[in-house]
């Protein structure tokens, strides 16, 4: 099959993408991970661009699967160029401590991320387990905040307290955005994936014309509008799918070997 040469990048998101979570735990696509690691052969750069932040990703045993050539964190937050941070985009800590402040009062427990660290405010209550429980997260160590470099909170709470927290933080440009039904992710102005990609491409000097976005979910619809190519999942939501130039088979079926095949990268 000849090759499709153009494409000499590609930014795969993870969860329900690479990541299983269908069975009760962490269960790589194996198929797919050895179809990145043939791209990588043929002289593509692989890149996972993951609202993960680094602590979680590893904890999914992902270091122990596959050996990326960078990395996009924290939807954006962090980026990583082999082993070496080239970015991070932290949090003004004033803001860090006000949200602390409110938090505190309203007995709602804070996810803290850094560039390698997780950490919460306080033992976890019912709100907080319940999203621990869905993603079979490990609950982290309990400490305060102590100025560190902070690319974003998780604020445990439900659906009806955002307008109380965001008017009550009252910060021009903050991102508040419903990650779950029982978390809320909070940075001081919005960033997506596809400001750390055209960070990367710019490292790399490559274009848009360049790059293949692999993904599911609403946050990877901005990778899709700025790489040329772009797969959705089968099992990825509707936004996702209409938004992508292809849409590739269920997780289960080996989605991203399939759509690597069918752009002909291997």
């Amino acid at each position: 099959m000849k090759k499709n040469h153009e494409i000499k990048i590609i930014f795969t998101d993870v969860d329900w993408t690479i990541l299983n979570h269908g069975h009760g735990k962490h269960i790589y696509d194996q198929k797919s991970l050895k179809a990145l690691r043939k791209a990588q052969k043929n002289g593509v750069k692989v890149f996972i661009a993951t609202a993960r932040p680094h602590e979680s990703l590893k904890l999914t045993g992902f270091f122990d699967e596959f050996k990326p050539d960078g990395m996009i964190l924290a939807n954006g937050a962090v980026i990583f160029i082999g082993d070496e941070i080239i970015y991070h985009d932290c949090m003004k800590p004033e803001l860090v401590r006000k949200i602390c402040d409110i938090a505190e009062k309203k007995n709602i427990v804070i996810q803290f991320v850094s560039e390698y660290e997780r950490w919460i405010s306080q033992p976890i209550n019912e709100v907080a387990q319940h999203y621990f429980d869905f993603y079979f997260e490990k609950i982290p160590a309990i400490r305060g905040y102590n100025g560190e470099n902070i690319s974003g909170l998780l604020l445990f709470c439900t659906e009806d307290k955002d307008p109380e927290i965001v008017g009550e933080i009252a910060h021009p440009g903050l991102d508040a955005f419903r990650l779950f039904p029982y978390a809320l992710d909070i940075r001081d102005h919005v960033i997506q994936k596809s400001d750390g990609i055209k960070r990367v491409l710019d490292y790399y000097g490559l274009k848009k014309e360049n790059a293949l976005a692999l993904g599911d979910d609403v946050q990877d619809v901005p990778m899709f509008e700025l790489c040329k190519y772009s797969a959705a999942m089968e099992n990825g939501v509707e936004k996702a799918k209409n938004s992508a130039s292809y849409v590739t088979t269920h997780i289960d079926c080996h989605g991203v070997k399939k759509a690597l095949k069918y752009f002909k990268v291997i």
